[in-house]
């Protein structure tokens, strides 16, 4: 979540249920069963944009979306394949924003670049955001592996805030990726998250105590901001 400085919400991939864990508990036992609590309940912060990188439960959560646009103003910017589902979901397609990679959006705060984003065979449609609001640009790359090529737009940004996730499984980037794209995009902030999301989220160099040690050897000049649930950080 992202607050601007008129004091609006922005929020990106909530995941605040249990769905995915309802969905896949079958097939995978407590594989995808959450490891944190909710910061929030659906519903209990009224957000004034809701974003989605790409469709997978764990960022377009339908347990939650009804609740968080079940009000006049909230909006959905999502691709394809999520507006399907969030209209199956009892959305209504006038709350929905269709974007696409490349696109830029102009809001009263700031201006919205989509990315692109490497998620591999998992989703060919997943995007990154980049949130620009003059003084600084934030990045939040969605789930992505470490392309350069796909990931040139957002190098080329230089955003000065970097939201990556480290994890190293699914196609998601490492502690050690993570940290070399951070320095490419010669990020001043690094802030990791999406680890320890469920039990199967771990890969090679997917733990945050993998960043603390990669970021000093292959970012030195990008500060590593670990963040618990629920926890800010405000950029100066």
């Amino acid at each position: 979540m992202l607050k601007t400085p008129g004091n609006k919400i922005i929020a990106i991939d909530p995941y605040l249920t249990d769905y995915v864990y309802k969905l896949l508990n079958k097939e995978y036992g407590y594989g995808f069963k959450r490891m944190t609590a909710s910061v929030f309940k659906p519903g209990e912060i009224d957000i004034d944009y809701l974003f989605s990188s790409h469709e997978h439960g764990d960022h377009l959560d339908v347990d939650a979306i009804f609740e968080l646009l079940n009000n006049k103003r909230t909006r959905l910017y999502a691709n394809a394949e999520s507006k399907k589902i969030a209209v199956k979901a009892n959305i209504p397609e006038g709350k929905i924003t269709l974007i696409k990679k490349d696109m830029a959006i102009s809001f009263d705060e700031f201006e919205l670049i989509v990315t692109a984003a490497d998620h591999g065979e998992f989703c060919n449609d997943a995007m990154g955001f980049i949130f620009d609001f003059g003084f600084a640009k934030v990045y939040y790359s969605g789930d992505t592996c470490y392309n350069l090529k796909v990931l040139k737009k957002a190098i080329e940004l230089k955003p000065q805030v970097a939201l990556l996730p480290i994890n190293g499984a699914f196609g998601n980037l490492n502690a050690e990726d993570a940290a070399k794209l951070a320095n490419r995009m010669q990020s001043k902030v690094c802030i990791p998250h999406h680890f320890w999301t469920f039990p199967l989220h771990k890969g090679e160099n997917g733990d945050p105590i993998d960043a603390i040690k990669a970021f000093p050897e292959y970012a030195p000049d990008c500060r590593l901001v670990m963040l618990s649930p629920g926890e800010a950080f405000m950029f100066k």
